[in-house]
């Protein structure tokens, strides 16, 4: 596939706007990430809008969402792409309802924050949940990004850079990283591996935004993680819930491609 299109530094939405599911599988397996047109409609951001109000952030493992954010999990078009990159039987092991608001002085002068991949084999705060050997992240943007308002850096082709090529930081591969400015309704979906960096808001408003991640059956978490509540699982659609049961399950894969036994 040809180079991703720049014009200073910003990637052109309209790349993605006519790929074929094919060829999305295509662009991810090249660069690391896709965007995704339309895959929350307009009715959906307002019903999440009206779902979500008065919280700011929170993790779907503390707090089951109502059935707007819910639908995120078994949209069609996500469930689509994600099947074709990483295989039909997946798993749904986490999601963020994130607003976007907390900005530190570092992140405010650079304008976004620190590169970093979202893969982690060796959490401090023991949570394993995103330390599965392969797996991706999807931003669903409820508010169109701008250059200075809360656009997504990402390094095309860096998921294939690899682990522990970065020393003390991956912002040395920050002058690869390209912004994409998603639309309201779009979705980017982006390798576990792959270096990138939210963007902060300039004008100070919150940036709704809803990060679902999943992972094929096979690549299990390297320490356990909570299952899904029973009580969620048991009212779940069928669809749902194949997505949601077996979050132990698979082969334990380190970040060098080891098998690690329970």
């Amino acid at each position: 596939m040809s180079s991703p299109v720049t014009t200073n530094n910003v990637l052109d939405r309209s790349i993605f706007t006519t790929l074929s599911v094919e060829q999305q599988r295509e662009y991810y397996s090249e660069y690391g990430f896709v965007l995704l047109p339309e895959v929350v409609s307009p009715v959906q951001i307002t019903e999440i809008a009206n779902e979500a109000a008065g919280s700011p952030r929170y993790d779907f493992i503390d707090r089951w969402p109502g059935p707007a954010l819910e639908a995120i999990i078994t949209n069609p078009k996500l469930l689509a792409a994600l099947r074709l990159c990483y295989g039909e039987d997946i798993r749904f092991f986490k999601a963020v309802y994130e607003e976007w608001r907390d900005q530190t002085e570092d992140n405010r002068q650079r304008g976004r924050q620190r590169m970093h991949r979202d893969y982690t084999p060796i959490p401090k705060n023991g949570d394993y949940r995103n330390s599965c050997a392969s797996w991706g992240n999807v931003g669903c943007y409820l508010i169109d990004l701008e250059v200075d308002e809360g656009p997504l850096w990402v390094v095309p082709g860096s998921h294939k850079i690899a682990w522990g090529a970065q020393g003390d930081s991956w912002e040395q591969f920050a002058g690869g990283a390209r912004m994409v400015l998603a639309k309201a309704g779009d979705a980017v979906m982006f390798h576990n591996l792959t270096i990138h960096a939210g963007g902060i808001m300039r004008s100070g408003k919150p940036r709704p935004s809803v990060f679902p991640s999943f992972r094929p059956a096979w690549a299990a978490p390297l320490g356990t993680v909570p299952e899904w509540p029973k009580a969620i699982v048991d009212q779940a659609s069928p669809a749902l819930r194949r997505l949601l049961a077996g979050q132990n399950d698979g082969v334990r894969v380190d970040a060098y491609g080891i098998i690690q036994h329970h």
